[in-house]
């Protein structure tokens, strides 16, 4: 054989293996592009078979609810988006019932309910939000077009809901039938990767505890969790197991975030324990927690963790959590000559340990339990789902979610007055535009970036619309050419909506597109009529945009002003005097959403960020430690002190005070009343550790971590931020 067949024989496995390489990378976006042509044709032919007005509005549902390539997130994302538009039409209904001729008060409480729409919107999370976002504009849909005409209102209503109902449902249909891809192994593969980047984040902080603790390991395992949740919510609604087990993934999410917080506060007590304690009650506390990290896996160097090994530790974690309190017991009775002091270190040590070991142990039972095949009774998961309904409510931001919207409420009276004031033809879709914007991306990290972008996508869609609109539809006679014509440009804009950088410009070039083509029965020819849609469509969206740039935008003084306001409002109320029930997780949640707010808002000179998630993480140490304490005091009763009910109160008001003045000298108060209380619950000089006991330790290790909280140099708490320049 020549050397130039060699060459060639050695070349072509190589293509081949480039070939397949990239096949595997681009493979499922191009059968994502695939469907989402399939299921916009097969709804345009749909509606015209039926000889529905607008197939547009059935191929724009199309294109909405298949961003997603997840048949469940798709089925999840419809799912919303039909019950989003029924509430918004059956609104627009009464907004046209009630102000037929009144076009001040019809666009006033137009604007009112839209910015409540949006409100909903930001204060809900996950898909839930979605529908509040559809139900603002579906009112503008379905309500501004015939306002003019208000008999034509309810004809208006039937159409787009069919139009909605057909887009949604065959895009649902073909994401679950053509080539579906599943959502439940991704949702596997990322729970599999949090919970082994939990059990990392143990060996790094604990094992390098005499670092400076940093947040960036906490807010990466926040939001990969953030991200778990997302896929359950579209899970649910693709695989009935997922749904028979969604309280398991609820009571997962909670133990997550006390283990996490568990996490943070023994690095902060390891720490300290090197710096000050002495070296034998520093060999007894790392005695205790190299135990631990003896059996907990670390696979940074070996890969992910698997469902066996979880296993493994829930059961090896049961056996150290049963003989813990017997060796703290030995470990604090072998120390009984040094000072109560320097006991405090290893009996903090040791309840910590206990109690984040419990937290861990349903952890991994939960890990294991939503990956078992098995039917679980019915009536305990309604239970569990009902019992939780108001866990969502209690999570979110009312602050961020009333500027948001305010925020789209004004947008939409400027682009309404101006549209009174004028007389413009298009105004009309220029509120359709500022409200759809206004709400759809006020939960975006940079809601005005994002709306630059759609603003991109728009007048991309616009120009290739033009294009096909007056130069290849009038030569086409057939519907196969026609769905070819649009299905094409379609699958451009699907394709780049595939990649993370390009995915809004993508959505709102394939939304537009099909939104100003306009595909109706029968088609109509008026340019002059698509441009000036089109200008109105910019011009909506460009509002939109200067509003999230101009009114109080994620960045500035006064927003930061406002988030410091919750975050003390959640420890001066919810967490010293709230009724008690589910309060921990609520209150775990709201910090959880204000830390990640805040980490994925655009960066500014004027705001010191790095200060505002310093503050949420003391408040949830702090607020975590004054929730359990109170939960302590109800269960142990009258086994305390007599006067503890009064010294409760006064460390619990000095707390308060401190996140309500943030002064030094509030500070100092705190740290005087923590001290006050840790006296009155002493160790004991017999060390007996049952569960009584523990419950008293875990009290003092409360009192503890909170005191080293107050004494934290790293974190500039009682201060104002510097104003950077």
């Amino acid at each position: 054989m020549t050397p130039q067949a060699d060459a060639s024989s050695a070349a072509l496995p190589r293509w081949r293996e480039e070939l397949k390489t990239y096949w595997m990378d681009d493979g499922p976006r191009f059968r994502h592009i695939a469907k989402v042509a399939i299921a916009m044709t097969l709804a345009m032919g749909l509606c015209m078979r039926l000889e529905l007005r607008t197939p547009a509005t059935a191929m724009v549902s199309c294109v909405i609810v298949m961003m997603h390539q997840q048949s469940g997130m798709v089925i999840a994302r419809g799912f919303y988006r039909g019950l989003g538009m029924v509430c918004g039409s059956f609104a627009g209904l009464l907004l046209i019932t009630f102000f037929p001729q009144q076009p001040l008060l019809f666009l006033g409480v137009l604007a009112v309910w839209i910015g409540v729409c949006v409100f909903g919107a930001s204060y809900y999370r996950s898909f839930q939000s979605y529908g509040f976002v559809l139900t603002g504009y579906g009112t503008a849909i379905t309500a501004i077009p015939v306002w003019s005409n208000p008999y034509g209102v309810y004809d208006n209503v039937v159409f787009t809901v069919s139009e909605v109902v057909i887009g949604v449902a065959c895009a649902c249909v073909i994401s679950a039938v053509v080539f579906p891809r599943s959502v439940v192994p991704e949702l596997y593969a990322s729970s599999r990767k949090n919970f082994t980047d939990l059990l990392n984040a143990m060996h790094t902080m604990l094992d390098r505890a005499t670092s400076v603790a940093g947040f960036d390991t906490f807010l990466v395992l926040i939001r990969e969790r953030v991200g778990v949740e997302s896929l359950r919510s579209g899970a649910v609604f693709e695989d009935p197991s997922i749904r028979l087990h969604n309280h398991v993934y609820l009571d997962l999410d909670r133990s997550f975030l006390d283990t996490v917080t568990w996490i943070h506060a023994l690095h902060q007590l390891k720490a300290r324990v090197a710096a000050e304690a002495d070296p034998r009650a520093l060999a007894a506390a790392d005695e205790m927690i190299d135990g631990l990290l003896a059996i907990v896996p670390n696979e940074a160097q070996s890969g992910l963790i698997t469902t066996e090994q979880v296993g493994t530790l829930s059961r090896q974690l049961g056996a150290f959590e049963r003989d813990l309190p017997a060796h703290l017991g030995r470990l604090l009775q072998s120390l009984a000559d040094l000072s109560p002091h320097q006991r405090q270190f290893v009996a903090t040590t040791g309840a910590a340990l206990f109690f984040s070991i419990a937290d861990l142990r349903v952890m991994c039972r939960s890990y294991v339990d939503a990956r078992t095949v098995g039917r679980l009774p019915w009536p305990q998961s309604v239970l569990q789902a009902i019992s939780r309904i108001g866990r969502t409510r209690a999570s979110a931001n009312r602050t961020s979610a009333t500027i948001a919207g305010a925020r789209a409420a004004v947008a939409v009276l400027v682009v309404g007055a101006a549209w009174i004031a004028s007389g413009w033809v298009g105004g009309a879709t220029a509120i359709v535009a500022v409200a759809i914007t206004s709400a759809l991306f006020a939960l975006a990290p940079n809601p005005a970036v994002a709306s630059w972008q759609i603003f991109g996508g728009c007048l991309g869609g616009w120009l290739a619309g033009f294009a096909l609109n007056f130069f290849i539809l009038p030569r086409i006679d057939t519907f196969e050419l026609l769905a070819a014509s649009m299905a094409i440009v379609v699958m451009v804009g699907s394709y780049m909506n595939t990649f993370a950088k390009t995915a809004i410009l993508g959505l709102g070039f394939s939304l537009y597109f099909c939104f100003t083509v306009g595909i109706t029965n029968p088609t109509v020819y008026n340019p002059s009529a698509y441009l000036d849609t089109g200008f109105a469509l910019l011009c909506g969206i460009a509002v939109a945009a200067v509003a999230f740039s101009v009114l109080v935008p994620r960045a500035g003084d006064w927003i930061s002003a406002q988030y410091m306001k919750q975050i003390r409002g959640l420890i001066t109320h919810d967490a010293r005097e709230a009724d008690l029930d589910d309060l921990l997780y609520a209150f775990e949640l709201s910090l959880r959403d204000f830390i990640l707010q805040i980490a994925s808002a655009p960066a500014d000179a004027r705001v010191n960020r790095d200060h505002l998630i310093g503050w949420a993480f003391a408040a949830l140490e702090i607020g975590r430690s004054m929730i359990q304490m109170r939960l302590d005091t109800h269960e142990l009763g009258a086994a305390l002190p007599t006067g503890w009910p009064a010294e409760q109160d006064a460390w619990l008001a000095a707390l308060a005070e401190v996140f309500t003045a943030a002064t030094p000298q509030a500070a100092e108060g705190a740290l005087t009343a923590t001290r006050r209380a840790l006296d009155m619950l002493p160790l004991g000089e017999n060390i007996a550790v049952d569960a009584m006991t523990l419950t008293r330790y875990r009290m003092r290790a409360l009192l503890h971590f909170t005191e080293l909280t107050l004494r934290d140099e790293t974190l500039t708490l009682w201060q104002k931020p510097e104003v950077q320049v």
